[in-house]
């Protein structure tokens, strides 16, 4: 069939805005791509800066981020608020920026500040509003505040959706209800979750003792039932009350004097590191790790790698992470590599990713590849982050 002219110049015009179309998708696309790229790398900055504790700099780095996504930004904005300048009033506006552009994750974060100042049906009511987000983190955010009101149904039934989602501290939660119910193949069924399964999140070795307390003897079940009953003064800061019981632990486990430094933290971190040298002494060796940790911020090397290396020596396998840090730092990387390595074969992801980076750069390919699989497959790794699973897919 023969076109005649009115339909041949139809389709020219169809086929012209067809091309037209594509040529500002296609622009649309590459704006984003590129809008992503330098959020991204904006928001990497920020982070170099919250790390040097240079705060100001992270807000004012966090500002400009803005300019190529508000949905993601005022949400790190928010965090930033939160977790580093403590301004819950300047975190909500934030966050409240980033959920009225759909950023349903920021309705949670939300939600968490309701429930710190004790408005709890506030706190309900965003926590609902924040899991149209779909986000492990949100389910287990609402899984957890219903557990504190000790409403164990719907912290089950919240809990259980994180825990499919790969949450380490929602399974954990989950095991503690089992433990208050004395359902120990419960408890169990936890404990080989967080064993067994691979790319769990926020898992930590803190988490499998407890879980081996909670599982053990009389005397480890009452040592654990003090810590929980201490840490709920220390939310309330409570901290003499606190304290008390906490010395009762300790008769029963000398972890309890590394529980009582931990606590002092949040009180004077001078008090802290005279507690952490009492937990060393009874015997705790990761307690010397914290002091070196301590010695390294305030730019005294050497005593930091001393006190690191008196963990290290006392059977503290994770505090080889440490030492490879201070390598790392001064960067020595055949040195960080070698202590980064050791802390990385005790399941620490952190360190696993630490030593392929450090291959990366040493130009051992096929060496990095090595631990970033590592990552991706080993059942009961510690310490993930979706901020580790992201640079490794980068």
């Amino acid at each position: 069939m023969i076109m005649n002219r009115k339909s041949r110049g139809f389709y020219i015009i169809f086929f012209i805005i067809i091309l037209l179309c594509s040529f500002f998708y296609i622009k649309i696309a590459e704006k984003k791509e590129n809008d992503n790229k330098k959020f991204e790398e904006l928001i990497e900055k920020a982070n170099e800066h919250i790390e040097a504790e240079d705060y100001k700099n992270a807000e004012k780095i966090t500002k400009e981020s803005l300019k190529y996504s508000k949905v993601k930004g005022y949400y790190y904005l928010g965090a930033l608020y939160a977790n580093y300048f403590n301004d819950k009033e300047k975190a909500k506006e934030a966050y409240m920026v980033a959920y009225k552009k759909k950023n349903f994750e920021a309705a949670s974060m939300i939600g968490f500040i309701e429930e710190d100042k004790g408005n709890f049906k506030e706190a309900e009511k965003w926590y609902k509003e924040g899991i149209k987000s779909n986000l492990e983190y949100s389910f287990y955010l609402i899984g957890n505040f219903y557990y504190n009101q000790n409403n164990m149904e719907n912290a089950k039934k919240y809990l259980e959706k994180s825990a499919e989602r790969k949450r380490g501290e929602a399974i954990y939660i989950l095991a503690k209800i089992y433990y208050k119910e004395k359902n120990r193949e419960g408890i169990k069924k936890y404990q080989k979750q967080l064993l067994e399964e691979v790319q769990l999140k926020d898992v930590s070795n803190e988490m499998k003792k407890n879980i081996e307390y909670m599982l053990g003897n009389e005397n480890e079940n009452k040592y654990f039932d003090l810590v929980e009953k201490a840490n709920e003064h220390i939310y309330k800061e409570e901290y003499e009350k606190a304290e008390e019981i906490l010395l009762e632990a300790s008769k029963l486990n000398k972890e309890g004097y590394y529980q009582i430094a931990e606590m002092y933290r949040y009180i004077s971190i001078e008090e802290a590191i005279k507690k952490y040298e009492v937990a060393y002494e009874k015997g705790i060796a990761k307690a010397a790790s914290n002091i070196g940790s301590y010695y390294y911020i305030n730019k005294d090397t050497e005593k930091a790698k001393i006190w690191i290396q008196k963990a290290i020596d006392g059977g503290d396998v994770d505090s080889n992470f440490y030492m490879g840090e201070l390598y790392d730092n001064a960067r020595d990387l055949k040195k960080a590599y070698e202590y980064y390595s050791k802390s990385a074969n005790n399941k620490n992801a952190v360190a696993m990713f630490s030593a392929g980076e450090i291959a990366f750069e040493l130009g051992e390919e096929k060496l990095g590849k090595y631990w970033y699989n590592r990552i991706l497959t080993e059942p009961g790794i510690e310490n993930l982050t979706s901020q580790i699973l992201k640079n490794i897919n980068r």
